[in-house]
């Protein structure tokens, strides 16, 4: 018996003794509505317990699941359908909001020019990728009046002019392109010339305006206009900033670089000019 208090197992016993006593003088002390038993019970039993509760509420989600999957798959698609739904009325308003933005350019200008006849606002369909000049693709053509040579701008100024079209579309080639020669002139001192581009100044984003006497009153800064003197544009539209004067080689002349007023590679809608006074009408045979 002696040995028996000396052994391990006794210390054992007597390690669990004082932690249910300890158990039992908490709970005695503590407020609550559990007796002393029932806290050692719920302390030992507790980790069992939540185990089980927590398998239980999978095996409960997964039934659930498997029971209602019909039930909830009609929920998302009403719900994909719902957002859908937002989404289109989100593109259709903001298309809504772009549309009077374009329609209100288009007041705008049609009150600078009482004689302009205008297409539908036209959206640029794609860049012409393999165009030098950043000519692009319009989304009205002939159907919409729009016919080859009509002069293209925006609310800012001058884009280009209009060299093929279709029932459709039409194909624009822009200001920084030789194909487009257009007479202009400086707002400050009347200064006249032509713009008759090439690939140098188009490369640089710019227009080249040539045949200016070497006298003639020109200088950085001076703002350009269309001086309408073909008859294939109409006068007054802005076209851009001179950036740049240099004398021609011949010694007989100037050239300009003109920095565009509306970027011809960022444009996204543009109005087609289907109809204007003087139009086809040279300026030395007006009367």
């Amino acid at each position: 018996m002696k040995e028996f208090f000396h052994s391990v197992k006794f210390r054992i016993l007597i390690c669990i003794g004082a932690l249910v006593l300890g158990l039992m003088v908490s709970a005695a002390v503590t407020a609550g509505t559990q007796t002393g038993p029932e806290q050692i019970i719920g302390t030992v039993t507790y980790p069992f317990v939540s185990a089980a509760n927590a398998i239980s509420d999978g095996v409960t989600g997964f039934i659930d699941k498997l029971v209602n999957a019909d039930k909830y798959k009609s929920r998302s698609d009403e719900l994909e359908a719902q957002l859908t739904e937002m989404y289109k009325r989100t593109m259709d308003y903001e298309s809504i909001v772009q549309e009077n933005e374009r329609l209100r350019e288009m007041l705008e200008l049609k009150e600078r020019s009482e004689d302009f006849v205008f297409s539908e606002p036209c959206d640029v369909v794609f860049h012409n990728a393999n165009d030098l000049y950043s000519g692009f693709t319009i989304s009205k053509g002939s159907l919409s009046g729009i016919s080859l040579n009509d002069p293209v701008i925006t609310s800012v100024g001058l884009v280009g002019r209009v060299t093929s079209v279709a029932d459709n579309y039409a194909r624009v080639t822009t200001m920084l392109s030789p194909q487009v020669n257009v007479g202009v002139y400086t707002m400050r001192s009347k200064t006249t010339g032509v713009l008759e581009n090439d690939l140098s100044s188009a490369e640089k984003g710019m227009c080249l305006m040539s045949d200016i006497l070497k006298d003639a009153d020109i200088k950085e800064g001076d703002i350009i206009f269309t001086s309408g003197k073909s008859g294939l544009f109409p006068d007054d539209i802005l076209v851009g900033t001179v950036k740049e004067v240099y004398d021609d080689p011949n010694g007989f002349s100037k050239h300009a670089l003109i920095e565009p007023a509306q970027d011809v590679h960022s444009v996204t809608s543009v109005f087609v000019v289907t109809d204007f006074s003087g139009k086809g009408i040279p300026f030395e045979t007006e009367e």
